[in-house]
């Protein structure tokens, strides 16, 4: 039975765990489904580079959920010489942070391909835009309603999730762009061919998502402590009070 997340206290990241995310996303997911429960077991994912690290696979391979995952392969074709360039072009605003993270991210690509072939992930080549997006959930029979949604197209995944109006998951986990400041509203203009550049230009500040959440009828119930990932559940299972 599900437990409604305003008579508990509800602090997401000390349950963070990271056993095949990217942060201590698998942690947090675990308890909020713990305490909402679940219907379908069904999940949603893009963006998942080809498995290794995302915000789904622990529930499929380890919790016997179902689910869609769709990759175009783009974070693959950054080069080396074009994160240094973009961290350089960006050396006010913290060079050395810059090229440390996409050195991260690299070392995560890397990774990916030591990954078990034991689970075999059928993930879709697919090119995500806002124009598309419902009816490749279509193509592939996805329920009207589910329990999870995680988006991570690294530039338009605002857009992207404001087009999905036929669809309902309960949980909503979105990347936003933590470079922004909480207290602004900014989100890039749609363009369905633009690709993330290495550069802090991308995506969404967290309050223009939360406002998002907020006319699509869901609440913000915290993000992962390295400030890469929002977590969103419909208003009907949890009354926070926002602050």
């Amino acid at each position: 039975m599900s437990e409604n997340l305003d008579s508990v206290e509800f602090d997401i990241n000390s349950h963070e765990k990271k056993i095949y995310s990217q942060n201590g996303e698998d942690g947090i997911l675990e308890f909020i489904f713990s305490k909402i429960g679940t219907t379908n077991k069904f999940s949603i994912e893009f963006g998942v580079g080809n498995g290794f690290e995302c915000n789904t696979v622990y529930l499929l391979e380890k919790k016997g959920w179902q689910g869609l995952m769709m990759d175009y392969g783009a974070d693959q074709k950054i080069q080396w010489k074009d994160v240094i360039r973009k961290a350089w072009s960006n050396r006010d605003l913290k060079f050395i942070d810059n090229v440390r993270k996409y050195t991260k991210f690299f070392k995560k690509i890397i990774k990916r391909k030591e990954r078990s072939t034991y689970f075999h992930l059928d993930i879709k080549i697919e090119k995500v835009t806002a124009e598309n997006i419902q009816n490749l959930f279509q193509k592939y029979n996805v329920p009207k309603n589910f329990d999870l949604l995680s988006i991570d197209i690294d530039y338009n995944d605002y857009w992207v999730w404001k087009a999905i109006v036929d669809y309902s998951p309960r949980v909503v986990v979105i990347e936003f762009n933590s470079s922004i400041p909480p207290n602004e509203s900014r989100v890039v203009p749609y363009d369905p061919d633009a690709k993330w550049d290495g550069t802090n230009y991308f995506g969404a500040s967290l309050l223009a998502l939360k406002n998002l959440g907020l006319e699509k009828g869901y609440t913000l119930v915290g993000c992962d402590n390295n400030g890469v990932n929002a977590f969103f559940c419909k208003n009907n299972l949890c009354h926070l009070h926002n602050s």
